[in-house]
Order: structure tokens, then sequence, then C-alpha cells
């Protein structure tokens, strides 16, 4: 059995196939997964950056105890204990220290800490690197979210020429070795008495 392919042909060159539409599941998922990171991402911004900064209430942290998460091949594990603003209020006890981990602390130790109202977590003075997932959460949703506007909200591009140049004016058709600008040379007049050739 044969196939014949139909091959349209403008101004000289053969025309592109059309574009296929998008995927309506690939679309569902890009869609999906950017506003997922958006969620998790956005209200989480200015968390992040008061805990790079150790912007906040400063006190000091006191340790009572040590406590551990155990995943399979680590475990995770964080210092519990009093946080004492510097400015007088009450102190809360139940919180942890972030980066604080199992070495270099002891129970009854108390080091500076910073409150940037979290809840129930202070951080050191030195800052945090919790940003980092947060920007990048934030870099990836954003990226998706663009990928689904330009699948579905951008037009195609036109079509040009070899170089990216629109096709303008009359073009020679094969075969015709006229070109569009070609004129017939000037016929020139006969002598009266020459032979005329036939």
């Amino acid at each position: 059995m044969l196939l014949r392919a139909r091959l349209v042909i403008t101004d000289g060159r053969p025309s592109r196939p059309p574009r296929r539409p998008p995927s309506r599941l690939t679309s569902a998922v890009l869609l999906l997964a950017a506003c997922l990171a958006l969620w998790a991402s956005v209200p989480n911004v200015g968390q992040a950056v008061r805990a790079a900064t150790a912007h906040g209430a400063p006190g000091t942290f006191t340790v009572l105890g040590l406590e551990c998460v155990s995943h399979p091949g680590h475990e995770s594990c964080l210092w519990s204990g009093r946080f004492d603003a510097a400015d007088g209020s009450p102190g809360r006890t139940g919180v942890t220290l972030y980066g604080s981990g199992r070495e270099g602390f002891e129970v009854d130790r108390s080091v500076a800490a910073v409150d940037i109202g979290h809840g129930d977590r202070v951080y050191p003075p030195s800052g945090s690197r919790e940003w980092i997932g947060t920007a990048l959460l934030l870099v990836t949703g954003y990226g998706l979210f663009l990928l689904f506007a330009k699948r579905h909200l951008m037009p195609p591009p036109a079509r040009s020429g070899p170089r990216g140049e629109r096709p303008s004016g009359p073009t020679a058709l094969p075969g015709d070795a006229r070109s569009p600008d070609h004129r017939p040379p000037a016929r020139i007049p006969a002598r009266a008495g020459a032979p005329t050739r036939r």
C-alpha cells in the first residue's frame, strides 16, 4: 500500500505542519505543580527573610534536653529548652534552637538566640539558611506557571523564510529564466535599404 504525502508550497517553500494543541494532562500537571510550589513558598517569604537576617527579639536560650527524629539512614536532632527575651517578657519553654545539632551543647547551657515569631523555634544571631529552600520553591512555581501561560496564552510564532525574513513582492517561479524586474531589450530600427533577416 502506497502512502501519498501532500505537500503544499507557498512562495516556493513547503509550508510547516500546524502545531499540535498542548496536552490537557500535561497542562493540568504543570498548573497543579505551580500552585503547590507557590502555596508552600509565598506565605513563608517573610519568615525566611527574618530567619536569614536574624531579625526579631533578642534573648537567651537555655538548653534543657535533646529531641531527635530518626529517618531511614539519617537522624535529625535539635536541642529544646527555654527562651528568655532580653526585654524582660515572660520566658517560654518547649522551644527548639535551629541548627543546634547533637554536638556542641549540653544541658543547662545558655546561648544567645533571637525570636523571629516562628512559634516554637528560635534562631542563632548569625541567622539561618532556610531561605534557600523557600527561594527554590518560589522560582520553581513561577517558572512552571510561566510555562503553562506560554503553552495556552501566547500565540504561535509567525511563519518566516529560511533566514527569518518574510517574503515580500513577487517571486520567480522555478523554470522561468526571467526575473520579476526583467525587461526585454529595446529594438533597433533597421536602416533603409538594408537587407532584412527572416
